[in-house]
């Protein structure tokens, strides 16, 4: 067999995978309906934490959830079919949860999940998710470079 017949094969065999996948929803991102949504899928894995409230941001693929714990707040996140959950305290974060206009920051320790800039539909709502996050996580240091804090 020649090189370029193999190749040729080749790049049709990855290209039909790629479609294959794609046409089947593998690519589509999620979102939840509603606000129950995510609370059914963080009860999948935390099915004895109580989900008080919770919060869809903008682009309704992540919720902050407040539970009763006290000083621990919930997280969901979709990706495609699968989710991503986890309950946050104050020692899972590396900065301060910050409230800025419709959107929070949050920077967990967990090296699973990176964190980020939520955005919300209105001030707020993000100023309402901020709140739910124990104080030691609004007043720790803002800003993590490496294990070095700068605040």
């Amino acid at each position: 067999m020649s090189l370029v017949l193999l190749a040729s094969i080749v790049v049709v065999g990855i290209a039909v995978v790629v479609l294959a996948v794609h046409y089947s929803g593998g690519s589509r991102s999620g979102q939840f309906e509603t606000v129950f949504d995510a609370i059914a899928a963080y009860r999948g894995d935390y099915p004895e934490t109580e989900v008080l409230d919770g919060r869809l941001t903008q682009t309704r693929d992540v919720a902050f959830l407040r539970l009763s714990t006290p000083g621990r707040v919930g997280y969901v996140q979709i990706f495609g079919q699968h989710f991503l959950t986890r309950e946050i305290g104050a020692s899972d974060l590396a900065a301060s949860v910050v409230a800025d206009h419709a959107a929070i920051t949050v920077s967990p320790r967990d090296f699973t999940w990176r964190g980020g800039r939520y955005v919300f539909d209105d001030t707020g709502i993000a100023a309402e998710v901020a709140g739910w996050f124990p104080q030691a996580a609004l007043d720790a240091p803002r800003y993590h470079i490496g294990s070095v804090r700068h605040g």
